[in-house]
């Protein structure tokens, strides 16, 4: 589900990245309409003083269902081409590269399910620049001159990846970072790289993928800069995004039903297949007992602990009754009342029996059990 939602974060981006915004010459954002057939015209013309800023027009991107899902201004000399990559004057291009993705497991219960799976932790930035940037950079003729981050464009990525449904809960870290590049002939390019991690109890999913702008010698800082200020002022429909969550939520959902099917129909078939064993061999049947309850008591911890891991839950224990549970993952201390509701919470000193708000019930705390 996590490598899902990075394709489709890639994708809407990367489309999104393919129209880029402009400045009215004043240093103020042009307002536009938008139009059926996608062109609509700025309340202003360019400056003919100013060689930085142009007529802008308003360019819808719609999904594979013939609904926009972002309006992006355009410069009116900008074409996006039909592969998502950008043409323009002065030789202008921008070129969308695929989305890379890894992960990683840190818990060992699950070692096996991923045995065939390559596994590779997110490195840091420098890491990650040297280790792919750099060789596929070399590779396309570019030498690496430096990389900063762009917070802004930081920011608009990681609010569209909040909005996308989540089937398990996980931390999202996203950063956007500029690269400056240069060809053999010494002229500057730009690589936009989008990275996005997301972290649950044992799991890592992340990934990246980049934008190349090149344009002529003298003409890169222009376009650079209404690049990058028409990617932080990219307007997201919310139905496109709204359907999406409907539809993932659906397909969990289904998932999980599938799953716990599964799981009983090959449990039904274990027991048949230990019955009928054991009433082909009476003769040793302590022996085969014995062995089948340690089994099976192995089997059930490790479906439990991969349970505990799908829905990040975390076992407790009533210190007074001895009695256990089961509680959301990621608090620091559970208090349970009688009616068995619970309490997580992250602060170590909050207590809920001195708490007024809590209609004098009577907490008993939950010890995690390791």
């Amino acid at each position: 589900m996590a490598t899902k939602q990075l394709q489709l974060f890639a994708v809407i981006a990367i489309l999104a990245l393919s129209a880029c915004n402009s400045e009215t010459s004043n240093g103020q954002t042009a307002t536009t309409g938008t139009t059926e057939n996608t062109s609509g015209s700025t309340n202003n013309k360019a400056n003919p003083n100013n060689t930085f800023w142009e007529e802008l027009v308003m360019h819808e991107i719609k999904d594979n269902r013939g609904v926009v899902s972002a309006t992006v201004p355009l410069p009116s000399s900008w074409k996006i081409n039909a592969n998502g990559s950008i043409s323009g004057p002065n030789n202008l291009k921008v070129t969308n590269y695929p989305l890379h993705s890894f992960m990683m497991n840190y818990d060992p219960n699950l070692q096996y399910a991923y045995s065939q799976t390559p596994m590779r932790a997110m490195p840091e930035i420098g890491q990650l620049i040297q280790e792919d940037v750099v060789p596929s950079a070399q590779s396309l003729g570019f030498k690496y001159i430096k990389h900063y981050e762009l917070p802004e464009v930081s920011k608009i990525d990681k609010w569209y990846s909040d909005q996308l449904y989540k089937a398990m809960p996980s931390e999202s870290y996203i950063f956007v970072y500029g690269i400056d590049l240069e060809d053999r002939n010494g002229n500057p390019a730009f690589l936009l790289l989008h990275t996005t991690r997301s972290e649950s109890q044992s799991m890592q999913s992340w990934g990246y993928f980049a934008s190349l702008l090149e344009a002529d010698n003298g003409k890169l800082e222009k376009a650079k800069k209404q690049y990058l200020f028409g990617v932080t002022n990219t307007r997201y429909n919310l139905e496109p995004i709204m359907a999406y969550n409907r539809s993932e939520a659906e397909k969990a959902g289904q998932s999980w039903a599938a799953f716990n099917k599964r799981m009983a129909a090959n449990q039904a078939a274990f027991e048949a297949h230990q019955a009928a064993h054991i009433n082909r061999t009476n003769a040793i049947n302590d022996a085969i007992m014995s062995g089948w309850n340690e089994r099976s008591k192995a089997m059930d911890k490790n479906q439990d602990q991969f349970l505990d891991y799908v829905y990040e839950r975390q076992n407790v224990q009533n210190a007074e009754t001895g009695e256990k549970h089961k509680v959301e993952y990621g608090y620091n201390r559970y208090w349970m009342n009688s009616d068995g509701e619970y309490i997580a919470t992250q602060q170590q000193n909050y207590d809920p029996n001195a708490d007024e708000n809590m209609n004098q019930q009577n907490w008993q705390e939950l010890n995690k059990i390791k």
